[in-house]
């Protein structure tokens, strides 16, 4: 879904952009359980698509885990799968061009 918050300033289509976004998330995150580098993939992927469309990182941060639900919570991961993905966002924010 192609979106940019800086252009769009619609709640609506912002609304819709982040549950598409985050339905989509939840989904790889899914399918990826226990398996270490789709995990890394999964969110990474979703990183570069919230910031491609502009959302600031706090939003960005509380839909992936503080969000009620959020989408940590909704893909159902273990202990040890949360741990990767959050290792993983916070190694993909400090890289260029995430």
């Amino acid at each position: 879904m192609n979106y940019n918050a800086a252009l769009e300033p619609s709640p609506e289509k912002h609304a819709a952009f982040t549950e598409w976004l985050s339905a989509q998330t939840v989904a790889a995150l899914k399918a990826a359980r226990g398996d270490d580098a789709a995990l890394i993939a999964a969110i990474t992927e979703y990183l570069r698509t919230a910031t491609r469309a502009s959302l600031e990182l706090e939003e960005i941060e509380d839909l992936l885990g503080i969000n009620e639900p959020s989408i940590m919570d909704l893909a159902e991961l273990s202990d040890t799968d949360e741990e990767i993905v959050i290792d993983a966002f916070e190694l993909a924010l400090n890289q260029p061009n995430h």
